[in-house]
């Protein structure tokens, strides 16, 4: 009971709050629907570099949308859901740096890459996209 009631507190107190940005990934930041990701696909807006791949299209929205797409041949299953796991977190620590009004989709491709080389690639994409604000 008591613990319910800090909860709401905490709630109220976050949605109140203007200039904190949530940082988590909330479900409506996720691109999942099938028709979102064909239409993001059929964009031509792609921009490549060594191991990733970036796709996106704008969205008419408030807020970005991000997903992670894997290759076929990429590893196994252990594999494929780490790589899925870095990039997610990668998104989820720079989304207030990302532009809003954006469907984003990083396709991965195989590759021995440490966490630090996954950042590096994410930040050079979306820098090449213009995704990135200006900071001020």
């Amino acid at each position: 009971m008591v613990e319910q009631s800090l909860q709401e507190e905490e709630e109220k107190a976050e949605k109140n709050c203007p200039l904190r940005m949530r940082k988590s990934l909330t479900k409506k930041e996720r691109l999942g629907n099938r028709s979102d990701l064909t239409r993001v696909f059929g964009s031509s807006l792609r921009f490549n570099c060594r191991g990733a791949r970036l796709v996106y299209t704008e969205n008419c929205l408030s807020f970005s949308r991000f997903a992670v797409a894997i290759v076929r041949n990429y590893g196994n299953a252990v594999q494929r859901n780490l790589s899925k796991r870095i990039l997610r977190e990668l998104y989820r620590n720079n989304k207030d740096r990302i532009k809003k009004g954006f469907d984003i989709v990083v396709v991965l491709f195989p590759g021995d890459f440490s966490f630090y080389e996954r950042e590096k690639q994410f930040n050079q994409l979306l820098k090449r996209a213009g995704l990135v604000q200006d900071s001020e």
